[in-house]
């Protein structure tokens, strides 16, 4: 016997044979899906990377201010002065959290994207990507690839 509930379900859902042309979309919907895992693995990394930059940079200030306060031949007290800098944010912790907040937008976009690509499908419509996106992640990168180059140089100096 079936279920009232299990035959609501099944109305819901859009069949996987298209009637007009006979293609079974199937491979649509999980291309999609495979599209959207794509884009959450890549945010998961970003997100991570971004975590490690500022996280690294909070170590690095620490490991600074014992050196200095060893090397002075001061005692192991964190002088007031150097223990209120390490609440300020440095590039590098800037720069962590930049990542992290892109990696944010990118997952909300990736969804955004997703349910748009699906519901094109299931109405059995021409799914069209924008370009957009594509022009704006690429200079996104380009732009914050050189941010990290002119940082790391100006570090060195």
């Amino acid at each position: 016997m079936i279920d009232d509930d299990d035959n609501d379900h099944k109305k819901d859902r859009a069949p996987a044979i298209d009637k007009a042309t006979g293609n079974d979309r199937t491979t649509q919907f999980l291309a999609n899906e495979r599209t959207f895992l794509a884009w959450l693995r890549t945010c998961i990394a970003i997100i991570g990377l971004g975590f490690v930059v500022a996280r690294f940079s909070l170590f690095l200030r620490e490991f600074e201010m014992i050196m200095t306060t060893r090397s002075g031949g001061v005692s192991n007290q964190i002088p007031q002065e150097t223990s209120s800098s390490l609440s300020t944010h440095s590039p590098s912790s800037m720069l962590g959290l930049g990542m992290v907040g892109l990696g944010i937008i990118l997952a909300a976009y990736s969804f955004y994207n997703y349910r748009k690509a699906h519901r094109i499908i299931e109405n059995e419509g021409m799914y069209i990507p924008r370009q957009s996106i594509m022009y704006v992640a690429t200079i996104s990168l380009i732009t914050f690839g050189i941010i990290v180059i002119v940082y790391l140089l100006l570090v060195s100096i």
